[in-house]
């Protein structure tokens, strides 16, 4: 799970947002959010700001992966493959 991860929207199902490692082929989109765990314990949540300037929110996530917290709440890690991440956030 450690990296950059950009919201893939358009597979979001059944209540779950669904992120990709950035170098995926995103379709075009007017923005998009993204998270990042870092391996020291940090998340970063990456939210649209005013004027579609990035925001970024500072929280922290356990290794076992399966909690998150950031500037929308905590976030449970659903499913996670190399290059698919998919969280319920709570």
């Amino acid at each position: 799970m450690v990296g950059r991860w950009t919201h893939s929207f358009e597979e979001d199902h059944d209540g779950l947002s669904v992120y990709r490692r950035d170098d995926f082929a995103f379709p075009p989109a007017r923005g998009r959010r993204g998270v990042e765990f870092r391996a020291d314990g940090t998340f970063v949540e990456r939210l649209i700001g005013r004027g579609d300037a990035p925001e970024e929110h500072l929280g922290q996530w356990e290794p076992s992966g399966v909690v998150a917290r950031g500037a929308t709440g905590s976030a449970l890690v659903v499913n996670a493959t190399a290059d698919r991440l998919e969280l319920a956030w709570q």
